[in-house]
């Protein structure tokens, strides 16, 4: 009886949710918002910028990117490290 309480049925209600968030985006993919979204986004050109021309420019584009990536990716790994190590017992 544990397998089913601890594993199964976790397993059973995830495929679920999964399974009516999928219909539910298939049902939302059909509304003329929709079209809309996709017709916006296909008549949109990509907001890209201009190549760094000097290599100063290129070194500062680089140390920004990995200040946001440092930011983005270890800010989150740091919070969720901190709160594993203080919920899990000695």
């Amino acid at each position: 009886m544990n397998i089913i309480k601890e594993y199964i049925l976790p397993a059973l209600v995830f495929i679920l949710i999964a399974a009516i968030i999928i219909f539910g985006l298939q049902f939302m993919d059909q509304t003329t918002w929709a079209v809309g979204v996709r017709e916006t986004a296909a008549n949109t050109p990509p907001e890209i910028g201009s190549a760094p021309a000097t290599f100063v420019e290129f070194l500062t584009s680089l140390a920004i990117s990995t200040v946001r990536m440092t930011l983005l990716i270890g800010l989150p790994f740091a919070i969720t490290s901190t709160i594993l190590k203080r919920t899990q017992r000695p």
